[in-house]
């Protein structure tokens, strides 16, 4: 200071010192400043950063890739566009519906028709939107196959992982037909075991992998391989940007053949799966259900009455 103070006395220009002084306090306050601005910016935007919370539960196979993964990545982009973020977790139904009793909630909640258990935590404007969907199908590897000869002894039913297969068989009148688990079902049809298989477009990827000729016939009676989502987000806020991202969910239907699944009024394919796009089904679910409806079309199922199968799914 008596430095300072012996260097101000030598200057004759008294406004000099001022001056001086003046840009000392810009070099030492300024840095502080703009630190605690930006520290302010910092608290505020991670004060305003929402993530969305999603769950996955896939109740039917898929053609090939993991929905949960399309959905995550479909969750990065809309970040880059909306300034949310999201989480995809991969549940059971089960799981999921445990969770749901015990408050555990999350924002979306992406599952597989004729669910239930979610009757009374959808909240948004709409109930669901169904984002892609599967479809079965009759396969056949022998040269000579033309589905003319369909019969429950000849045909193999993959029996699915969730989804009412013995549904569909019921409708194509395959009752009596020998169930498989989805690999064994594959298996024994292309050594030739039965000449025909009720299956799924997950049998088609699998043919194809596998690199062999066959023919496919779709089954137009009935489908329930539905992949919908619906809000469940309670605050506001977090419902309309949950909203949101179904709307760009819905979007990106062209890049639902990384799943080897169709879109709704959607032309996706032109190879062997073209023929499983925009079919016009006779019977349907495709919506959440409740637990006592769930047990109806069981017991409907397990005692093969088709006519209340088919007052349930009209």
């Amino acid at each position: 200071m008596r430095k300072l103070k012996s260097i101000f006395k030598k200057i004759k220009n008294p406004v000099l010192p001022f001056f001086f002084v003046g840009c000392i306090c810009i070099i030492v306050f300024v840095p502080i400043i703009a630190a605690s601005i930006n520290i302010k910016k910092s608290e505020a935007h991670s004060s305003e950063l929402t993530v969305l919370n999603i769950w996955q539960i896939d109740g039917f196979e898929g053609g090939k890739g993991s929905r949960a993964t399309f959905l995550q990545n479909i969750g990065n982009a809309f970040y880059e566009s909306y300034g949310a973020y999201t989480t995809v977790t991969t549940l059971t139904a089960d799981a999921a519906r445990e969770n749901l009793k015990a408050g555990i909630i999350p924002d979306l909640i992406s599952y597989a028709a004729g669910m239930y258990g979610l009757e009374n935590f959808i909240s948004g404007k709409n109930p669901f939107y169904s984002w892609c969907n599967g479809g079965y199908c009759l396969l056949s590897t022998a040269d000579s196959a033309d589905f003319s000869d369909v019969t429950a002894e000849n045909t193999v039913i993959n029996e699915g992982t969730g989804n009412l297969s013995a549904a569909a068989a019921m409708f194509c009148g395959l009752n009596g037909a020998a169930f498989e688990k989805p690999t064994g079902a594959y298996v024994k049809l292309i050594n030739n075991k039965f000449k025909y298989m009720l299956g799924t477009q997950r049998d088609i990827f699998r043919l194809k992998t596998r690199g062999v000729a066959f023919s496919i016939k779709p089954i137009t009676q009935f489908n329930d391989l539905y992949q919908n989502i619906s809000v469940t987000a309670k605050e506001t806020k977090r419902r309309n940007i949950s909203e949101s991202f179904i709307l760009y969910l819905a979007e990106h239907t062209k890049e639902i053949t990384k799943l080897g699944l169709m879109c709704a009024n959607t032309k996706l394919y032109d190879d062997e799966m073209s023929v499983m796009e925009n079919i016009k089904y006779e019977f349907t679910l495709k919506t959440p259900v409740s637990e006592s409806i769930k047990k109806e079309i069981d017991f409907a199922i397990e005692n093969n009455d088709i006519k209340k199968l088919k007052i349930l799914f009209n």
